[in-house]
């Protein structure tokens, strides 16, 4: 039986384990180890402090998040330095001037000078205290001189080290940095509070703010929240130890500490590499996977600094050189409905021209109806918009309210006139009708290619001039285009025309499957398609079928049934595929003999590239041969089909046990006797 001392031991190989991996995962974007083994380590660590209470420490990655601890309020901690601001800047001939000033309290010294420039995270910044390598305590800002305890939230960052990596053994001190949401969790943030009808944030920088001030610790988790090291305030042996000379040598170290540090800093020689640098930050912000809203400039030697000083609220060696403004506030004229291929009736704004970041806005985009509804805004309101890397602004809230209400959605189409459908759970608006002229084109476009009706040669010119000539209303209409059609348009011959009108033909045989993807029922792919097509064989079944007979079917959830109903319920759908099988349009499915079939009711799961069919040919070929596909991997599962990169479906099939095979296996598989 182990003693204590083994254990102890034990538990803190785990523990330096773990810590590892969260630093290649977290800081580095580099993991080691599968997200499983990462599970196991972490159980297995639990566990042990569970049945060992005595060896817990408030630095063990098990203490992220304390289920007690949830404040009433924040209490107040006075900096053990002050939490400066930095002087701001909105031109170059700020940062020329700026850097005037520093030569000149270096007494014209310029050749001595280096600088390094950090981009300015738009997030909130905190302090984070650490005595003999474990975090102790963290505050935010707050008026530099006194800032809040959130202790207790900030353990919740995944790149923020309870304990300090290396064998060095650092006394006290206190690392500050900014702490912010990357862009794609700051949209799922709000994409999940408005689920949960909660008003979402307006930016990142708020959702950070917000996220960081929650009472409860188990919130602030699961907002996913990061943390970037911009400078210390207290250090008692840091300087001393490693003979820390600049700010350059200070994040290195940081780095090795355990911290997370932005790759995007440079050291520049000169003010005029300085100017470059921060051009090219403005000119690439919107690549960045977080918001930066400036740069931060600074003398780079920590003497020279000294030298340099202070005033009253900043430091004279530092500027924020600040990006032009995103935001602009403007009127809004007029908002046009806009109909899409799959019938998705989108709002655009048109606004009063106003200069933003360089470029005169007169339009931007609304989203939906439930996002105007959110924003309360209608034609005539004073609006604040907002441009973030998209062509296109978004209206982000009204500044003035000169109109009553907000804009409703329409009852009818705006093209062809006909209902709009508004799907439960849905926030778009639709149009159904197949023949709708705004949908049209792209609804031909998806008719005729590869995994719908596959009429070879039918291409966006052919279809473009045959509109032009109003030759095509409907699907239906390929059917009833004629030789001398094809040899009205532009670059047709005898031959091409000929050829075209064989591919016609030739796609009328086509199973039901095909064209149940072909006609472009929302939500509907090739793997609904063929799943509907096997039960039903025949359309009339499935346009007679009640939507008990379709929720019967385990891979058809209720938004399809709904989108079916609503599909076959319009008479010009009725009308169109009437015409279709007027034509000579096959409108059954063949029967499928499996019973040789190795993939007969075994179910898969893809995941990874795949690199000599796609993924959805994939998927065909398994339903064709009598197998099914699914998206998440469970006991059920019978194959995993891994591909290159595989994601966490392949750790979950080694975790349950689940048959992993490759590409080359699954081909045996289907090819085997």
């Amino acid at each position: 039986m182990p003693n204590s001392s083994d254990i102890e031991k034990q538990i803190e190989d785990l523990r330096n384990q773990i810590r590892h991996h969260d630093y290649q995962y977290y800081c580095l974007d580099n993991p080691e180890i599968s997200d499983f083994e990462y599970d196991n380590l972490f159980k297995k660590l639990q566990k042990l402090e569970q049945e060992n209470p005595l060896f817990i420490t408030s630095d063990s990655p098990t203490q992220r998040v304390s289920g007690s601890v949830v404040s009433s309020t924040f209490e107040k901690v006075k900096h053990n330095t002050p939490m400066l601001s930095l002087e701001n800047s909105y031109s170059m001939e700020d940062i020329l001037a700026w850097n005037q000033r520093v030569i000149k309290n270096l007494n014209g010294a310029e050749e001595k000078i280096e600088y390094i420039v950090e981009p300015k995270i738009d997030g909130l910044s905190a302090g984070l205290t650490y005595v003999n390598n474990s975090f102790v305590s963290g505050a935010t800002r707050g008026d530099g001189e006194y800032g809040e305890d959130i202790t207790e939230n900030l353990k919740t960052v995944k790149n923020i080290p309870l304990k300090l990596l290396g064998n060095e053994k650092i006394v006290l001190c206190e690392i500050r940095g900014e702490v912010y949401i990357n862009k794609k969790d700051f949209e799922q943030l709000n994409e999940n509070l408005l689920d949960k009808g909660v008003a979402k944030f307006a930016n990142p920088r708020n959702a950070a703010a917000g996220s960081l001030r929650q009472k409860n610790p188990q919130i602030t988790a699961e907002r996913k929240l990061s943390f970037f090291v911009h400078s210390f305030g207290q250090v008692q042996g840091l300087e001393d130890n490693r003979k820390i000379s600049k700010h350059s040598e200070f994040l290195e170290l940081c780095s090795n500490l355990g911290f997370p540090i932005q790759k995007n800093i440079k050291v520049c020689k000169n003010i005029d590499e300085v100017k470059d640098f921060l051009m090219f930050l403005q000119e690439n912000r919107d690549n960045l996977p977080y918001e930066i809203d400036g740069a931060v400039v600074k003398v780079n030697d920590y003497k020279l600094q000294k030298i340099i000083g202070y005033t009253n609220k900043s430091p004279r060696w530092a500027i924020a050189y600040k990006f032009p403004a995103r935001q602009a506030t403007t009127r809004l004229l007029s908002i046009e409905l806009q109909v899409g291929r799959t019938g998705v009736i989108t709002p655009k704004a048109t606004l009063e021209p106003v200069a933003l970041s360089g470029v005169t806005i007169s339009n931007a985009t609304l989203h939906n109806f439930d996002e105007i509804e959110r924003l309360n805004v209608n034609i005539g309101d004073d609006i604040v918009i907002e441009r973030a890397g998209e062509v296109i602004p978004k209206i982000i809230k009204v500044a003035k309210k000169n109109s009553v209400g907000y804009f409703l959605p329409p009852m009818h189409c705006p093209s062809c006139g006909s209902k709009i459908v508004k799907e439960e759970g849905d926030v778009y608006y639709n149009c159904i009708n197949p023949s709708c002229p705004a949908q049209l084109r792209r609804s031909l476009i998806h008719f005729v290619s590869r995994d719908a009706m596959n009429i070879d040669g039918f291409g966006e010119v052919v279809i473009d001039q045959l509109l032009n000539l109003k030759k095509l209303h409907t699907f239906a209409d390929i059917y009833k285009l004629t030789f001398d059609d094809f040899m009205m348009l532009d670059l047709f011959k005898e031959k091409k025309a000929n050829n075209l009108m064989q591919a016609i033909v030739e796609s009328k045989s086509r199973p039901l499957s095909r064209l149940l993807a072909a006609l472009g029922i929302r939500h509907i792919g090739d793997k609904s398609a063929s799943i509907l097509a096997d039960r039903f064989k025949n359309i009339d079944n499935l346009i007679s079928a009640k939507e008990e007979d379709l929720l019967s079917i385990n891979e058809i959830g209720p938004i399809l049934v709904q989108s079916i109903l609503d599909f076959f319920a319009n008479e010009s759908t009725l009308k169109m595929i009437e015409e279709l099988k007027s034509l000579g349009v096959n409108v059954t499915e063949p029967e499928k003999d499996t019973s040789f079939s190795p993939l007969a009711n075994k179910t898969f799961v893809l995941t990874g590239e795949l690199t000599s069919l796609t993924r959805k040919d994939a998927e065909i070929l398994i339903l064709s041969l009598g197998g099914k596909t699914t998206s998440s991997v469970s006991k059920k599962t019978d194959y995993v089909v891994v591909g290159e990169n595989p994601g966490s479906k392949y750790d979950k099939a080694l975790k349950l046990g689940v048959t992993v095979i490759n590409e080359q296996q699954f081909k045996d598989l289907i090819n085997a006797k």
